[in-house]
């Protein structure tokens, strides 16, 4: 399982600089890796439905209405960092048929806003401070993120954080793939006139 400072030195290994001991060095290294490792760690969950970031969670709504516009809002926890849904629909979602707001929810600060209540099922990214629990392929994308946003700090080398760029796309690609592989198969939803059928409206 890697640590925090096994990351670090992953991404200080591909700039071609030292390894570090510890993120509470005095180095150079570990004062910028120790700054920027908690905002890129949490940069590149948020940028996909990563399996071993997501959770779900029933929320209660607030006490405070909106003011106007929507019926509920419901505080996000405190350690999301993506919404991937909010809500379901008791009934076939007429997601083709164009009438009015489509929207479900808005978000708005750390609030969601909604008509759906007085609960609200939420999916979403949360926050992993836990190294431990990073994939390998996530581990290497992660690594190649930090060597891109260190490499003007350490060497004021363009072509290194070019490099550095071409890894990372190449790693995230990986990790999104070996993400992926790990989903079941899923159907094909029907859409409105199916639906509609079915249910004998139609």
């Amino acid at each position: 399982m890697a640590a925090p400072v096994d990351i670090v030195n992953r991404a200080l290994v591909k700039l071609g600089e030292a390894m570090i001991s510890s993120l509470e060095g005095p180095s150079k290294p570990a004062r910028l890796a120790s700054s920027m490792f908690e905002t890129v760690r949490d940069a590149v969950i948020s940028t996909h439905a990563w399996n071993f970031a997501k959770d779900r969670k029933m929320l209660t709504s607030l006490a405070d209405k909106p003011a106007f516009g929507w019926a509920h809002q419901y505080l996000l926890p405190a350690d999301c960092l993506r919404v991937l849904e909010a809500g379901s629909w008791p009934q076939a979602v007429m997601a083709d048929y164009i009438g009015g707001n489509t929207q479900a929810y808005v978000l708005e600060g750390r609030n969601i806003l909604t008509n759906l209540g007085p609960t609200l099922n939420l999916t979403y990214l949360r926050r992993i401070e836990d190294a431990g629990y990073f994939p390998p392929s996530f581990v290497d994308a992660l690594a190649c993120k930090l060597a891109v946003e260190m490499a003007e700090g350490l060497s004021a080398s363009g072509s290194k954080r070019e490099l550095a760029w071409k890894e990372y796309d190449q790693a995230v690609r990986e990790a999104r793939r070996v993400n992926a592989i790990q989903l079941p198969p899923q159907s094909v939803q029907d859409d409105t006139w199916v639906a509609a059928h079915q249910m004998g409206v139609i």
